[in-house]
């Protein structure tokens, strides 16, 4: 995971490198945290935005998914609230504090985290 310097030109606030969890080799994953442009709009400034922080030349977008009801605004000192609710009872989710922003991959984290506390 990498944070990015996001504007409005320059949308996406993380990427995902899926290799490095368990998926396909060169494929990314940008995420953009309360999006306001159409799909197609934030393809070609995510595809720049790479091209300009990242140099990556000539990606290929695979697949844009907008959703626009998915979470919170992931903004810098953002308070999340932590994953142990009480003796041994705990939270897990894109929602508890952790390493990752809201995301699949931090709620998978965010539960297996919660699964080890346990044992």
């Amino acid at each position: 995971m990498l944070a990015l310097p996001s504007s409005g030109a320059a949308p996406a606030q993380f990427v995902f490198d899926r290799g490095q969890l368990d998926g396909p080799a060169g494929l990314l994953a940008f995420v953009i945290s309360a999006s306001t442009g159409d799909g197609a709009t934030l393809t070609a400034q995510v595809l720049a935005q790479a091209e300009a922080q990242l140099g990556l030349v000539a990606l290929q977008a695979v697949q844009t998914i907008v959703e626009k009801r998915a979470t919170f605004a992931c903004t810098p000192g953002l308070l999340r609230p932590g994953a142990e609710v009480a003796q041994g009872l705990y939270a897990c989710g894109d929602y508890v504090d952790g390493p990752y922003p809201a995301t699949l991959e931090g709620a998978v984290m965010s539960g297996l985290e919660a699964a080890r506390a346990l044992h």
